[in-house]
């Protein structure tokens, strides 16, 4: 890849979307649909100040303000808004926060969310976080529901609480069976057997 080329193509990306009220719909949706695959790229510092930028980040909101019911761009304005965080540490505001909450149980755009709510500042005193966990696995489209609600629990595999261990457990095993590599089945019984010994040293 070449680097100078990139920086190039996100600067005039990042100028094309903050005038996005010139733009169609179609421009718009194609505009943001390039820019959402640069964060995505392998980290480089030299992308570091083009997306660490919260005033792009407000355009963004501002965008999804308007278009709210355009499912495909919410879900670009997810990964883009998400990858800045994560991986170019955007710093996190209410308003980020506040929209990826907003969208965390609507139907094909939840799944994405939940690749990066999870590991939000703000959603540590969320009250209803085991709930909401428990209930990706159950959201559309089904593989990215079921590999983020995966990732989630390998991230809270020692907090699971006792009311949702059975639940997880039978996830688990469901996915065991259906495993069609031994590699797959021994992954998944290694989760099962962890959510079980933590079971054990609490009850100890």
């Amino acid at each position: 890849m070449d680097t100078k080329k990139n920086i190039e193509n996100i600067g005039l990306l990042k100028e094309k979307i903050s005038d996005w009220h010139r733009l169609s719909d179609e421009e718009l949706f194609l505009a943001v649909k390039e820019f959402e695959k640069m964060p995505r790229l392998e980290v480089s510092i030299y992308y570091q100040d083009l997306f660490k930028d919260p005033k792009f980040s407000n355009t963004l909101l501002d965008i999804y303000n308007k278009h709210k019911d355009n499912t495909k761009l919410v879900v670009l304005l997810v990964s883009a808004i998400g990858n800045m965080i994560q991986r170019y540490n955007l710093p996190e505001t209410k308003e980020i926060y506040e929209f990826m909450l907003e969208n965390s149980d609507k139907s094909k755009i939840g799944p994405y969310v939940a690749i990066f709510l999870p590991r939000l500042k703000n959603f540590e005193s969320y009250d209803k976080k085991w709930e909401y966990f428990m209930n990706i696995k159950k959201m559309s489209p089904k593989k990215v529901a079921e590999s983020s609600f995966e990732t989630i629990m390998d991230l809270y595999l020692e907090k699971i609480p006792e009311p949702y261990k059975n639940e997880a457990v039978q996830y688990f095993n469901k996915k065991a069976e259906e495993s069609n590599n031994e590699y797959g089945k021994q992954y998944y019984e290694g989760i099962i057997n962890k959510i079980k010994s933590c079971e054990t040293l609490q009850t100890e």
